[in-house]
């Protein structure tokens, strides 16, 4: 198994406000625009976008941490650039290139939110693109939009309902109110509350323990989960077997069973 570097390696993105990291298995991409709580501008969504595949192309790593620079996770579009950008071309909300929030593109490396602080608007709207969820005590959420006369048209009306109880859902998105840590914990939307300053380091204890799974059968889980949902039962069944096969006829259905058998580690191998 790929071990934990000692320092991490910055990876170019093109855009200041989007960090990109990689310290062996792990990757991190941090919003870092602390002075406007890190509101999304057009460029840093095409820069966390492609940060984010370039992650998910790497054979070597396992888990992708996303966090925010300063006080916020992130606050959402920039009001004052992203959104008039598309209110004067209805045409072109949230082009293929923007796709920050993950609704076109299938991203099978586990996605780990360390949610830092406010989570608002467009940022929770890409926190539902994320596997598993760690907030800090003082970390509020919200969707906020229809507060400002937008909609949350990035995935929440569809992800949302799905991922919570109906009510909470509907909580969120028609009070357009802030909610704290423990309000988020209790509706399902994140899955733990840490002390501030403890984010990161419990995402990374996350990653370190899917990485001692079968890098091919946790991409192939998540890629299950992803494609099966919104299908009728029989295909999402169907689907689920057929990309089942693919998990046993991989090595690691070999190495797995050998090393339960003789009662040592399995010797699991970057997927490719």
């Amino acid at each position: 198994m790929v071990s934990k570097g000692m320092t991490r390696t910055e990876v170019e993105t093109g855009n200041d406000a989007i960090r990109y990291e990689i310290d062996g298995y792990t990757a991190y991409v941090t919003f870092s625009r602390p002075d406007a709580y890190n509101a999304l501008t057009p460029a840093m969504m095409r820069a966390g976008a492609r940060a984010i595949k370039e992650a998910d192309n790497r054979d070597a790593v396992r888990g992708i941490v996303v966090t925010g620079n300063g006080e916020a996770f992130c606050s959402g579009a920039d009001l004052g650039e992203t959104i008039p950008r598309w209110t004067e071309d209805t045409t072109n909300v949230h082009p293929a290139e923007d796709d920050l929030q993950l609704r076109r593109t299938l991203i099978t490396t586990p996605i780990v939110a360390a949610v830092n602080g406010d989570c608002l608007a467009g940022g929770m709207e890409f926190l539902q693109a994320t596997d598993i969820r760690v907030a800090a005590e003082s970390a509020r959420f919200g969707l906020t939009e229809a507060r400002w006369g937008v909609s949350p048209v990035s995935g929440s009306h569809v992800r949302l309902p799905r991922q919570l109880p109906y009510a909470k859902a509907m909580e969120y998105l028609l009070t357009a109110d802030i909610f704290p840590a423990d309000h988020a914990l209790e509706a399902g939307l994140v899955n733990e509350v840490v002390p501030d300053g403890e984010v990161v380091s419990r995402a990374e204890e996350i990653v370190d323990q899917i990485a001692q799974n079968s890098p091919h059968a946790i991409r192939k889980t998540k890629e299950s989960v992803l494609r099966c949902l919104g299908k009728p039962l029989d295909d999402a069944f169907r689907l689920e077997s057929e990309i089942g096969r693919e998990v046993f006829a991989h090595e690691d259905a070999v190495e797995g069973p050998r090393a339960f058998m003789n009662d040592s580690e399995p010797s699991f191998r970057p997927d490719e």
